[in-house]
């Protein structure tokens, strides 16, 4: 048996409370270990034996020899679902309860019982409660009340606040009774949830998101329930107004809201800004918005609620010219650059080889050399042999020269397959994919944008990912002013259009833009959108939240379960969010313009220049040689 045990149990404490009721208690409570507070408990082995008997962690305390240091009061030998067992009658018991309090321990991790077979009035320990600021919404805590002298039979009183912390007071219910006969009955139908749904009006301290100026309190409701968007807000702020709306009106509580113009931030000492500020120095009570879920975030928060996807990336219309700028429209696309440098190294040798050959035939006397023709011949043979067209004149006689051509021709047949059906395939099918990584967003020509909102502010002044960091020097920082352009962070209805335009990359949360991209967008140009990367890749998940070990978290949990059971979660979302735009237009064939062919017209460009050139240097040659021969005549 524990030493520290032996000493506190000097005496039986039978005499002071009813141990059948402490037994039947935490029965009903399902407790494995039990601390019991007693006014000099004498002879006390009894009660502990007793409590043993049951398989239970038994702990006594003196509350007038020993000083209260809560650590060595909860071990970490109170295992499972702890319960308290607190004699009132005892004289120091209210300075005792302060320093629970304070400690939070008024909650729905430990069981309280209160009672005393002294005769001391509970109406002295009622007024005690109304002075502690730890009694919670969660708190479990009963005072048993006996119905006569003979402690026989107990009315059983819960009492809870809704808000000390506002300055509200407690409140007492009976949930139950408990007599020698029957041990613990409760009351019917009783639920605790039930019976502290109701908050009587109380004025919860609120805070949310609205990034703009001159806004107040009052103005918060208006603002976040009106239709459409509004200057400032989010469509997942709106539908975590409405999810609270349903706690609010459920619960019957109103809200004084506090103004933030973003999520996060921090100064330079370290102080935090924003909503999380907030919410984490336990300033808020609620929050009408959710937070990007991060593992590290439960250490400061409960979250109570999840069902928004937070969805996010670049998006963009897929046009001809962003297919050139990628590549998908080149002349050289078909083909890798080592197709094409394997063809051009083939030429080459088909060319060495019939040089090669011709050199060898003519030194046969054999073979009369005429007739094999002149080696441009067979230059002219293998460019018509590349491009399908036949020969220049007459297949040659020899064997070996017709292997060497019907190899090329057999190859180019092959290769003249894939670049068609490539090119084909292209033309007949839809744009391709284009940009899609937060690297190929910054070297593509797009311009970007970025939703005027605060978490895309924040971010680019706090991340230290160096792709992030490229980004904003390319294509964020630079000037825009005076230039006919999207600005560097623009709100939708200013997005949309230039999105329509082509060129034009605009970084939101998805659902914002659907609505006015159907509303503006054709048939065909909706099936030409395109989503890209997300700057916030490592995150889709927005959870409701509370400030941390709230006590409205257990009660606003359970309620938003059963708004989602009975379908309204499903409804909010079905408002809020709305759907992607079906591109409903099939396929469509986009011409070929200059910047694809530009490559065949620049070979064609420098074939008449280099022509030009021979034209000019053959006519100087033949222009001297005819004066060189007209010279020797005369003489």
């Amino acid at each position: 048996m524990n030493p520290l045990l032996l000493v506190l149990i000097t005496a039986t404490a039978v005499c002071c409370i009813n141990i059948q009721l402490v037994k039947d208690f935490l029965k009903f409570k399902q407790s494995k270990s039990v601390v019991l507070f007693l006014c000099d408990p004498f002879e006390s082995r009894t009660i502990f034996t007793t409590l043993n008997d049951d398989r239970m962690f038994v702990k006594i305390t003196n509350m007038k020899s020993q000083s209260f240091h809560l650590p060595t009061i909860l071990t970490p030998n109170a295992y499972a679902r702890t319960s308290f067992i607190f004699d009132y009658g005892c004289e120091p018991y209210l300075e005792i309860l302060e320093k629970f309090s304070d400690q939070q321990y008024f909650n729905l991790t430990y069981s309280w019982l209160f009672t005393t077979a002294e005769k001391s009035s509970p109406i002295q320990l009622m007024n005690s409660f109304s002075h502690l600021n730890g009694v919670q919404m969660n708190s479990d805590i009963t005072v048993a009340l006996p119905k006569n002298a003979s402690d026989e039979s107990f009315d059983l009183l819960a009492v809870y606040s809704p808000g000390r912390h506002l300055c509200k007071d407690t409140y007492q219910y009976k949930y139950g009774e408990w007599n020698m006969k029957n041990g613990v009955i409760v009351v019917p139908g009783f639920s605790i949830y039930n019976e502290r749904a109701d908050f009587k009006g109380l004025r919860l301290r609120g805070v949310t998101v609205i990034d703009r100026n001159n806004v107040t309190s009052e103005d918060v409701d208006r603002i976040l329930s009106a239709a459409g968007r509004q200057q400032g807000v989010v469509l997942f702020i709106k539908y975590h107004y409405a999810i609270l709306a349903i706690l609010r009106d459920y619960h019957n509580f109103t809200i004084h809201y506090r103004i933030a113009r973003g999520w996060a931030g921090r100064l330079k000492s370290g102080f935090r800004l924003g909503l999380l500020g907030i919410m984490a120095r336990n300033e808020a009570d609620v929050a009408t918005t959710g937070i990007l879920h991060r593992t590290n975030r439960h250490a400061e928060f409960d979250f109570i609620h999840f069902s928004w996807e937070f969805t996010t990336g670049f998006l963009y219309r897929m046009t001809p010219q962003l297919r050139d700028s990628s590549g998908s429209g080149s002349f050289w696309t078909p083909f890798d650059g080592m197709v094409w440098l394997a063809s051009a190294v083939t030429v080459i040798t088909v060319l060495f080889v019939l040089k090669l050959v011709l050199l060898i035939i003519s030194k046969i006397k054999l073979y009369e050399p005429t007739r094999n023709g002149p080696f441009m011949s067979y230059i002219v043979d293998v460019i018509a042999t590349i491009a399908q067209q036949g020969s220049s004149n007459q297949v040659s006689g020899r064997i070996s020269i017709r292997i060497i051509i019907f190899s090329l021709l057999f190859l180019t047949l092959l290769l003249y397959n894939y670049y068609t059906s490539s090119v084909v395939g292209g033309l007949l099918s839809s744009p391709g994919k284009g940009p899609y990584t937060i690297k190929e967003f910054t070297d593509s020509p797009l311009t970007l944008s970025f939703h005027d909102i605060g978490y895309n502010k924040v971010l680019f002044a706090e991340s230290k990912d160096p792709t992030i960091r490229e980004m904003y020097r390319k294509k964020a920082e630079p000037s825009r002013e005076g230039k006919n352009t999207i600005p560097v962070y623009a709100d939708v209805s200013t997005a949309v259009p230039y999105l329509k335009q082509g060129g034009y990359a605009f970084h939101c949360e998805f659902t914002e833009v659907f609505e006015e991209i159907a509303n503006q967008f054709d048939a065909y140009e909706i099936c030409e959108l395109r989503t890209g990367a997300s700057l916030f890749s490592d995150l889709n998940i927005i959870g409701m939240i509370l400030p941390k070990r709230s006590m409205y978290s257990e009660i606003f949990k359970t309620t938003l379960i059963r708004a989602q059971e009975i379908g309204l979660i499903k409804r909010n979302l079905r408002r809020y969010r709305p759907e992607k735009p079906t591109c409903q237009a099939g396929s469509r064939i986009h011409p070929v313009e200059f910047h694809s062919v530009r490559t065949a017209f620049a070979i064609l460009g420098v074939g008449f220049a280099a022509s030009l050139v021979f034209f000019s240097f053959e006519r100087l040659w033949f222009n001297s040689i005819l004066k060189r021969e007209s010279m020797n005549f005369i003489q």
